[in-house]
Formats: C-alpha cells, structure tokens, sequence
C-alpha cells in the first residue's frame, strides 16, 4: 500500500512537472514570435528614415520665410500644411503648392505676419483740448526792442520777460 501512494504521488509530480514544462515552452515561443514580429514589422520605412534633400524651389522658399526651422510651431504647422497637401495629390514643385502654404499659414498666424504687412506711417492725431508743448518765439514790436537797449538788456532775456508776462 506504501508502495503504491509513493507511485501516487510520483505520477503526481511528474505531472506538474509537466505542466511547467509546457507553461515554460509556451513563454518562450510567445517572446520568440514578438521579437520576430518587431523585426519583421518596421514602424517607418526606408523613405521617411533617411532625410531626403530639400529640392532648390524649397531651399529658396524657407529662405524667404525665416521663421521656417527657427519657430518650432510654425514649422511644425507647415509641416503638417506639406502632409495634407501631399495626401490631396499636389505637386509639391508647384507655385500651387508653395501658395497654399503661404496662404494657410498667413490665415492661421495672421499676428505673425501683420506686423511685416503693416509698414505704412500711421498719422497722429491730437486731441482738442492739448496744450502747446515745444519752443514758442516771441516776438519783439519795435519799441520793445527800443526799452530792451535803452535797459541794456539783451534782447533774448527781455523776450524770456515777454514770454512769461504774456
């Protein structure tokens, strides 16, 4: 009778034994299977890892617009402009193309490009009730000038006495 719950529990162990052989298979197929679908499933291809050269059309247009590369935001905007533009089908070596993005960045940062666009003197206006700032002359009538001498007074300090009088 020992000899047989001895029996009864090897089979026992044996099975366990088993089962995490099988657990443990099942574990390493399934990291297999996941390190050979990342190798075979590359998240970006061959065409948007290696940088393409900007064509010269485009070189001269982010030479006219310096905010292009130095202003992250507006880039990043007309990068995405570029993306939906290109998804729509135009060519992006067209007067077209290039247009649409001027047009749609001037329409979504229109505080960026007023102060470029509004160059032109803008005219003061004074008020109504302003008062005279500034040099004022004065003017001296001929006998003015005749007490200043006859005072030995220059002629500028007796103006100076008139202005403040008057």
């Amino acid at each position: 009778m020992q000899a047989n719950d001895e029996l009864t529990q090897l089979t026992v162990e044996k099975e366990k034994a088993r089962i995490k052989m099988a657990d443990r298979e099942a574990r390493l197929k399934q990291l297999e299977e996941q390190k050979n679908s990342v190798k075979e499933e590359p998240k970006y291809s061959e065409r948007d890892i290696v940088p393409q050269e900007p064509s010269s059309r485009a070189r001269e247009w982010a030479g006219k617009n310096t905010w292009f590369g130095n202003d992250r935001i507006m880039t990043t905007a007309a990068m995405t402009i570029h993306e939906d533009l290109v998804g729509m089908g135009v060519d992006v070596e067209s007067d077209e193309y290039y247009n649409e993005i001027d047009k749609r960045m001037k329409d979504n940062f229109p505080h960026r490009f007023a102060v470029q666009e509004q160059r032109r003197p803008v005219q003061k206006v004074a008020s109504a009730g302003r008062t005279q700032q500034g040099r004022r002359s004065v003017r001296l009538t001929k006998s003015q000038v005749a007490i200043a001498k006859k005072l030995g007074v220059p002629l500028e300090e007796y103006a100076k006495y008139v202005k403040e009088v008057q």
